[in-house]
């Protein structure tokens, strides 16, 4: 558990997507008419769509309505929009967030009134509009999250597990009322304090789960140790709440009840003024009722199900919960794990625990009340722990995923929040998603989401992008591009902006309007840009989705290729139990020379764990599979005992795989560690890393599990295809159609296999340098190209072997084909400046920005200028440069080095190209003339350096602005300007 500042933990819950609900009883839609392939076809790869991706393929975004305070005509105008412009579809999100507290009453009835006839009118004009256009729309489910609202009862609400005890004195007798656990008392102060707030809950809505009489054996610390011999179970013997027992006449005893009560939640940000409460999504009865109401025929939605309306979303579960529960909870940890959990849950029990980064830093520090074996107590915490993934995954995501698709819909989801198998978690959800502010974004954390996907056959991962901690309006187009390309090569195949907020403004706004997570009315949470039209650089964010239209094809078309599959021993997995892998870049959402280093709350440092000091050691093994080029996913127990040999090769679900990896485990699964043993005696191969696990996480028979554990792993080495390795791993052994011909430490990359054996390798240069990758490719494989997906483009290849020069953080993708592509798509090899040579240096520039003209002026960052340091206008730059000859059969270039962040040239008034993206050059030959040349460049910065001086000149509007001044961006062109001959 780490420890965090209060202002923290509020970010964090502001920053957490929002999260929608749909449901209700209607009749079914005819499967056999509305298939989920109508939204996840198997297709494989085909350049002439690649080179224009159709709208579908595009990115969505999350379309934030200040709650009800919306008009049809504008929204069904910002669905034009938004299909004009490139996006697939939008994800509609009613929430009352970043709005100003001293609204007129007339607005804030119209915001808090989600969930009406009006509410389901203005959805309804959406669902028009978006079938005229070909749009896709997902419904968070609900407003705000998790899922809930105003109808549901008290005793419906989410629930979580509490403990009450009281001393008995030895003979004396029990006589009344159980001790309650009062669990809606206030859990924190201040600020935090009021986020947590939720409804009072009456003790009367408390049930026992258990009720024991035990005897202590003294306190440890802040815990009191109880003695398991002398456990006396007195649940049958509670009658409406009261118990009569005499104690036995010998020793002090300790009753102890665990119950499961509710906690009263409201979901965060509802737009909705009544009284609201978080279902109990551990109990599926209530999750139908939840899609009963949102999507019932009152609403007029069901006439829009799978056209246009895709899915129901639901965001990452920040539950206000000690410890999840649910009815039938105590049947199935026994099922699963052997044995009876009732008697022992307060040794389970633990203040905040099942929401880490934010309740439980109310109660950091925090333990177990009780223990019964101080030792082997995380085995108990292991056993509930892979319960609850069990049971959220059955009760909840499953439950969802069957009304969805009784009714032509999917259901889509971040199956993370809480203590959880994520792998198992996301291979649940009919789309599983990850996001950019879980765990920084970073791959260690979002592998567990795409291996969980491909693990389950779930052909579409989305993610919640371009969003980070406290840096607002720094979001531009190469940024979007480099944080896509580190989530593609991670498998993420379908990106969500975070987000677009509908046009909003009543005056309580600067000119931009509303910016739901960028508020002058939250000024401690600074985290996304707006992406709309008043966005610096929505100009160009058509072509920046059709970037990402041309890498979702790709990354969608045939299956997954993946070499090897990493163990994953952890149920319990937190965000703040993930350290960065130290060759990543985009931690935390930090772009490594281009943004200033945010340092203060908010941003932190992996804890010290069981979890991160494996992850730690694990990245050295992920960073040399990288470089070498062979993929790897993680693997869950559940997935692992699933496994089949088939040809020497790993088969789970029929994906195949080459070697298992088990590196520095501090324990293994019991039935995992059998299923190894039996695997690797049929011809696994498997590379054991570090030292062998020596025991199993569960409490049943612990000790003689530990033994038979140690010995599975010993046989598990001895056999003949398995390694036991302290250094460097057997990566020849690997079998790749596409090969790198030696390491490369800059890329990430990931491989697709179509259905005649083709494959498509994504690569990108994650270094701010250019880099040249070289391939060897099967012999099988006789058509290789090179697919730039920045304007789609189709190069041929040379042959067996490859090479290809990325440009600073660029990608490319490498389709090896089993057939030629046909000779009208394919372009003649790109020339690239990279190895052309500077002639002449342009020095000297007239610029203007807004009001402020500079003549004959280097060329600089407008941070250091004063009176550009709070500019975020357009930049126009003037210059002339002479050639005395333009020499035949040369090309020539113009090199603009560093640019912050778009450029427009043209050369003698004539339209040159615009570059979003490294490299900023562009090829000026057929432009240039001999002689006296004109250059101009137009300069497209972000909103964050105006908006920063905004904030120091007291404007009340950009108040979440005030102070940053150190926060500044760079701007400008600043070169040097180079012109270049090839």
């Amino acid at each position: 558990m780490k420890k965090l500042p209060v202002f923290y933990c509020i970010g964090i819950l502001a920053m957490i997507s929002l999260a929608l609900c749909v449901s209700f009883k209607i009749p079914k839609i005819q499967l056999d008419t509305v298939k989920k392939d109508k939204w996840f076809p198997y297709f494989d790869f085909n350049a002439s769509t690649f080179k224009e991706a159709p709208r579908e393929f595009g990115p969505l975004t999350r379309w934030w309505w200040p709650g009800n305070d919306v008009d049809s005509k504008e929204l069904q105008r910002e669905v034009k929009m938004f299909a004009d412009n490139g996006f697939a579809g939008v994800e509609v999100q009613p929430i009352a967030n970043g709005l100003s507290p001293k609204m007129p009453k007339d607005q804030a009835d119209r915001v808090y009134s989600w969930d009406t006839p009006s509410f389901y009118e203005h959805l309804r004009a959406v669902m028009e509009q978006a079938q005229k256009s070909n749009l896709i729309v997902d419904m968070n489910g609900g407003s705000g999250w998790p899922l809930g609202g105003s109808f549901i009862n008290p005793g419906e609400s989410m629930r979580t597990l509490a403990i009450s005890d009281t001393m008995i004195k030895a003979g004396t007798v029990f006589h009344g009322k159980l001790p309650v656990p009062h669990n809606h008392d206030m859990k924190a102060g201040g600020m935090m304090g009021s986020m947590l707030q939720g409804n009072i809950i009456d003790d009367k809505w408390a049930n026992a789960k258990s009720v024991i009489a035990v005897q202590t054996t003294g306190p440890a610390g802040t815990q009191t140790v109880l003695d398991p011999k002398t456990i006396i179970d007195l649940t049958k013997k509670v009658n409406n709440g009261n118990l009569n027992w005499q104690a036995p006449a010998a020793g002090e005893w300790r009753l102890i009840v665990a119950w499961d009560i509710p906690t009263g939640e409201k979901p965060s940000c509802i737009a909705s003024d009544k009284t609201s409460y978080v279902i109990d999504h551990m109990d599926p009865l209530l999750v139908k009722k939840a899609y009963d109401h949102l999507l019932g025929p009152a609403t007029g939605l069901p006439a829009y199900f799978h056209k246009p309306l895709r899915a129901v979303f639901n965001d990452s579960y920040e539950f206000h919960v000690d410890r999840m529960i649910s009815p039938d909870f105590l049947d199935i940890f026994k099922k699963i794990n052997g044995y009876d959990i009732a008697a022992y849950l307060s040794a389970i029990f633990q203040k905040g625990y099942d929401h880490p980064t934010y309740l439980a830093t109310a109660y950091y520090g925090a333990k177990p009340p009780f223990v019964f074996n101080e030792k082997e107590n995380w085995r108990m915490m292991y056993d509930y722990d892979r319960t609850v993934s069990k049971v959220f995954q059955g009760n909840f995501i499953k439950t969802s995923n069957t009304w969805m698709a009784a009714h032509g819909l999917m259901h889509r989801t971040q199956a993370y929040g809480f203590p959880a198998d994520l792998i198992g978690n996301a291979g649940a959800a009919d789309i599983p998603e990850a996001e950019q502010l879980f765990a920084e974004g970073s791959e260690g954390y979002l592998k567990l989401i795409t291996s969980g996907a491909h693990l389950n056959h779930r052909p579409v991962i989305t993610q919640e992008s371009f969003v980070s901690i406290y840096r607002a309006e720094m979001t531009t187009p190469q940024k979007i591009k480099a944080w896509a390309d580190k989530s593609y090569a991670c498998g993420v195949n379908q990106l969500i902006y975070h987000g677009s907020p509908y046009k909003y403004n009543h005056g309580e706004f600067g000119k931009e309007g509303w910016n739901t997570f960028s508020s002058p009315y939250m000024p401690f949470v600074n985290f996304s840009n707006g992406m709309n039209e008043s966005d610096n650089f929505w100009k160009d964010i058509k072509t920046v989705n059709q970037y990402l239209a041309r890498c979702q094809y790709a990354l969608r078309s045939g299956k997954p290729k993946t070499d090897v599959l990493i163990y994953m021993p952890f149920v319990d997995l937190t965000e703040d139990q993930v350290p960065v892998n130290p060759e990543e870049i985009l931690n935390k959402g930090y772009f490594k020379g281009i943004e200033p280093d945010i340092k203060g709350f908010g941003v932190f440092e992996s804890p010290k764990s069981v979890i991160s000091a494996w992850y730690t050691k694990l990245w050295k093994t992920v960073n040399d599979l990288e470089a070498k080029g062979i993929s790897w996913e993680f693997v869950n127990d559940e997935r692992l005992q699933k496994a089949t040999l088939k040809s020497g090769m790993m088969d789970i679900a029929g994906n195949q795989y080459q070697a298992l990896i088990l590196a520095n485990l501090p324990y293994i699964n019991f039935s995992t560690a059998k299923h190894i043993d039996s695997l690797s005696k049929q011809g696994l191969k498997l590379w054991a890393i570090g030292e062998l696990p020596t025991k199993q996480p569960s409490f049943l028979n612990y000790e003689i599990n530990d033994r038979l554990t140690k010995e599975l792993m010993a046989d598990v080495v001895a056999q003949k295809n398995s390694k036991h390795i302290d250094d460097e791993l057997p990566l020849a052994t690997i079998v790749q159609k596409i090969k790198f011909a030696q390491p490369f430490n800059f890329t990430r990359e990931i491989t697709r296999e179509m259905s005649d054996g083709s494959q498509l390798k994504f690569i990108w240069n994650k270094s701010d340098q250019w880099q040249t990758i070289d391939l060897v490719i099967n012999k099988s494989l006789l058509n290789p190209y090179w697919l730039n997906p920045e304007n789609g483009t189709v190069e041929k290849g040379n042959g067996h072997t490859a090479s290809y020069q990325l440009p600073p953080y660029g990608s490319v993708i490498l389709y090896a084909a089993v057939r030629p592509v046909s000779k009208s798509l394919v372009s003649p090899a790109s020339l690239k400046d990279v190895n052309a040579h500077g002639i002449l240096k342009i020095e000297s520039w007239n610029i203007k920005v807004a009001d402020v003209n500079m003549e004959n002026s280097p060329l600089m960052d407008w941070r250091s200028n004063n009176l550009l340091k709070y500019k975020s206008d357009e930049g126009r730059y003037v210059s002339t440069f002479t050639i005395d000859k333009i020499a035949s059969g040369k090309h020539y270039f113009v090199d603009l080095g560093k640019v912050f962040y778009t450029a427009d040239v043209k050369i003698n008034g004539v339209a040159a190209g615009k570059r979003l993206f490294a490299p900023y050059s562009l090829d000026i030959t057929r432009f240039i003339k001999s002689g006296k040349n004109q250059i101009e460049v137009t300069i497209t910065t972000n909103r964050r350096n105006a908006f920063v001086g905004e904030g120091v000149n007291g404007n009340p509007y950009y108040v979440q602005f005030k102070g940053k001044e150190k926060t500044l961006v760079p701007s400008g062109l600043v070169g040097p300007v180079l012109i270049k001959e090839l």
